[in-house]
């Protein structure tokens, strides 16, 4: 079906998620290896670059403001091999021989490897290594003391180029079958990905071949390098497990399910899943998120504080992972913000970035606004300023979530065209901001919140927290303590 010839933005959406699926039906190129399908695995290598070639193509007027973005990004190579070989080889020996060492140190097998740092798995990684034996790479987890670490061997230095030119060949001919064609630059990339997942796959499959855990812990399974754990461990016979780290923020991309049990916050995504991926694991755990152990449910709407946060999500071309989605989005929030705040002389505006954002478009934002001076753009932790917050504008964004915690208005701001992805709005949780006029009509109204829609947005808050965040009875980490514990051998 040619693009032009769709009508709806969410028929667009679904098209290129269409093509990011099924492109390897389209082409005669081998794209599996010693049992890997990199055809599903190079699929997160794609969301952006598909969805940014469809936006180039429907509407180019717009795509100029991501083409200058994309101009000033440095475009990567692919990694030389080692000059001298001898004293790579000997090198990679050594690590390998340590890595061995370290492996026979840990006498038993019957143990749970995390081969990634994250502050999703940080709390639960702590208290496991009370009671079972934990392993984890060298220089991860620094904080936390218990912890048995091992060395990781070194994977080779060049990859097989045959192997990335027909992977690389097979995804542009399979993409021209839908009349995708990607930007010049994000097909030098997208070599460059497939070289490096190429070299992270055959290096983490020697390491599992080595260590042969009972099982692995991972803060996801859709995306690289993660998912390679998650393939490799399937070949291996290792159980993989997978905490949820966040809310479902993107259309289509977390709708398939890779690891072989996975623990979830809330009923929400444990019904997506079951709804959605074609490949059900295992098992699927209701268990909630231990890290919202620490919370108490507030028992009403707080309004008071002393400024608007606007907690951003990433919207840098990169990010952008459907043809619906634009940077432009960011900034034509804060502009509506702006206009709010001259509307308001005694408010104030507090923006926290996303991590992942692009905060030099909402610097050059500012700089032309009278109403600077009232903004600030925060470094601190987004729960170090809730409090004093009045109104959280939250995007499509575990944010919003939080700040239900807080008890908060929230207002939920989406200027895409295509739908949101949280339902905020559906469970009368947060007042809707779809366009400029509804994120200045929402401000205004939230500041004259009669007590009936102030218990009204509270009650909807309390309902969204159940079914995407849990029972939030702090016992999450009790609950995925005792479910890894079952998972590993006595």
């Amino acid at each position: 079906m040619p693009v032009d010839s769709l009508r709806t933005i969410s028929e667009l959406d679904r098209f290129a998620w269409n093509a990011i699926c099924n492109w390897s039906k389209h082409t005669c190129a081998i794209t599996s290896y010693n049992g890997i399908d990199y055809a599903e695995l190079t699929r997160c290598f794609l969301w952006d670059k598909v969805a940014r070639a469809i936006r180039k193509q429907t509407d180019p007027n717009r795509f100029e403001l991501e083409q200058s973005i994309l101009a000033s990004r440095t475009v990567p190579t692919l990694r030389k091999p080692h000059p001298n070989r001898l004293k790579f080889w000997l090198k990679r020996s050594l690590k390998s021989f340590q890595t061995w060492r370290d492996v026979q140190a840990l006498r038993s097998r019957s143990f749970l490897y995390v081969p990634h740092a994250h502050p999703t798995l940080c709390t639960i990684v702590e208290a496991l290594t009370r009671s079972i034996k934990v392993v984890a790479p060298e220089k991860s987890f620094d904080a936390i003391s218990g912890l048995h670490w091992i060395r990781s061997p070194l994977g080779s230095d060049a990859p097989n180029l045959a192997q990335v030119d027909a992977i690389h060949r097979g995804i542009v001919e399979g993409l021209q079958a839908f009349e995708i064609e990607l930007l010049p630059q994000d097909a030098i990339v997208l070599r460059c990905q497939i070289a490096q997942l190429l070299l992270r796959t055959k290096q983490i499959h020697t390491e599992l071949s080595m260590l042969r855990p009972a099982a692995i812990l991972l803060f996801a399974d859709n995306h690289f390098p993660v998912q390679s754990y998650v393939f490799s461990a399937r070949q291996l016979g290792i159980k993989t497990i997978m905490l949820q780290h966040g809310l479902d923020c993107e259309h289509y991309c977390l709708d398939e399910a890779y690891a072989d049990v996975i623990s979830v916050w809330g009923i929400s995504r444990f019904q997506r899943y079951q709804a959605q991926s074609n490949r059900q694991p295992e098992q699927i755990h209701v268990n909630g998120n231990p890290d919202y152990d620490r919370f108490c449910l507030p028992t009403k709407l707080d309004c008071s504080g002393e400024y608007w946060l606007w907690a951003t999500r990433p919207h840098r071309p990169e990010k952008c992972y459907s043809p619906s989605r634009h940077p432009q989005e960011g900034v034509q929030i804060l502009e509506a913000i702006l206009a709010a705040l001259a509307r308001s002389p005694h408010a104030r505006l507090v923006i926290k970035p996303h991590p992942l954002d692009d905060v030099a478009l909402y610097q050059t934002c500012l700089e032309r606004s009278p109403f600077r001076d009232r903004v600030t753009v925060s470094t601190e932790s987004v729960r170090s300023l809730f409090p004093k917050a009045t109104i959280v504008i939250s995007e499509d964004s575990t944010i919003g979530l939080e700040a239900m915690f807080f008890g908060k208005p929230v207002i939920h701001a989406h200027f895409a065209e295509s739908q949101p992805v949280l339902p905020f709005v559906d469970y009368d949780a947060a007042l809707p901001a779809f366009s400029s006029e509804m994120l200045q009509t929402a401000l205004q109204t939230v500041e004259h919140l009669s007590e009936a829609e102030q218990a009204k947005l509270f009650a909807g808050q309390q309902r969204f927290i159940q079914a995407f965040a849990g029972q939030c009875d702090r016992q999450a980490q009790t609950r995925i303590i005792a479910m890894i514990q079952d998972l590993l051998p006595d």
